[in-house]
C-alpha cells in the first residue's frame, strides 16, 4: 500500500526508458510460483513487447528447454526486467541464471516489502530505495481527488474540513489506505462521516494486521450484501488470477 509498485510501473512504462532497451518484461511473482511458468512468462513478454512470435510448444518446454531459450534470446540484448512483489530470497537464487549478465547495461528492479530480501546481496551492483509515506498536503489532496469529486473543484465542503483531516490523518501516508478511504467517503453524506470516523477507531483497536488491511475492511464492511458474496466469490481464484469478465 505505500506505492512501491506504482513507482516501479510508472518508470517500466515510460517510452523513454523503454527506448534504451532492447526488450522488457514484467512478471508478477507474489508469494507461490512456480519457476517455470514464470520463465514462459519471461519468455511471452519479451517476444509480445517486441511484435515477435512466441516460441511454439512452449507449454510442453523443460526446465532446461525454457532457460536455454531465455539465455539464447537475451544474450546479445540489454533487457530490463520487473520482478514485482518478492517474498523470498530463494526467487533470485532460481531465476538468476536465466538473466545473463551481458555487460550492456541492463537492469532488474524489485518490488518487496520485506528488509531481508531488499538488502540481500544479488551479486551484482544494486540500489535500494525505500518508499517514503505521502507527505500531509500530499495525503490530503489525494484524499480529497477521492472523497470529493463530485464537489464544486473538488474542494472539502468547511463543515466536513476538521473530520476529513482527522481521517486523512489515520492513513499514515499510505497510499492505497488514502485512496481506499476516500472512495469510502464520496458514497457518504455530511452527517454519515462521523458514524464513519468511529468506526474505523473501532477497527483500528482489532488484531487484523496492518494499516491499510484494517482501512479496506472497512470499506468491505460497508459493501451492500450481495457485493460482499461477489468479493468473497473474487478472493476464491488464486493471486495474481486474470478473471474474465462479460
Amino acid at each position: 500500500g505505500s506505492g512501491k509498485t506504482t513507482l516501479v510501473a510508472k518508470t517500466f512504462n515510460d517510452e523513454r526508458v523503454k527506448k534504451q532497451f532492447h526488450c522488457c518484461a514484467w512478471l508478477t511473482v507474489s508469494q507461490t510460483y512456480v519457476i517455470d511458468d514464470l520463465f514462459r512468462s519471461l519468455i511471452k513478454e519479451f517476444h509480445e513487447a517486441n511484435k515477435e512470435k512466441v516460441p511454439a510448444g512452449m507449454k510442453t518446454m523443460t526446465y532446461r528447454q525454457l532457460l536455454q531459450v531465455l539465455v539464447n534470446y537475451l544474450e546479445y540484448k540489454r533487457y530490463m526486467v520487473v520482478l514485482d512483489d518478492v517474498w523470498d530470497i530463494k526467487l533470485w537464487k532460481e531465476i538468476w541464471i536465466a538473466l545473463p549478465n551481458t555487460k550492456r547495461g541492463s537492469r532488474i528492479m524489485l518490488t518487496t516489502r520485506r528488509e531481508d530480501v531488499a538488502s540481500y546481496c544479488f551479486g551484482v551492483q544494486s540500489h535500494i530505495h525505500h518508499i517514503q509515506p505521502l507527505e500531509k498536503n500530499d495525503a490530503w489532496e489525494l484524499f480529497s481527488r477521492k472523497a470529493f469529486s463530485a464537489y464544486q473543484n473538488k474542494c472539502c465542503p468547511p463543515d466536513l474540513q476538521s473530520l476529513a483531516e482527522q481521517l486523512v490523518k489515520k492513513c499514515e501516508g499510505l497510499p492505497l489506505a488514502v485512496v481506499a478511504l476516500g472512495g469510502l467517503m464520496s458514497n457518504k453524506e455530511p452527517f454519515e462521516w462521523k458514524q464513519v470516523y468511529n468506526s474505523l477507531d473501532s477497527h483500528l483497536t482489532k488484531p487484523l494486521p496492518g494499516r491499510v488491511e484494517n482501512i479496506l475492511f472497512l470499506s468491505f464492511d460497508d459493501l451492500p450484501y450481495p457485493l460482499k458474496h461477489c468479493f468473497l466469490y473474487c478472493s476464491l481464484f488464486p493471486e495474481d488470477y486474470p478473471i474474465r469478465r462479460k
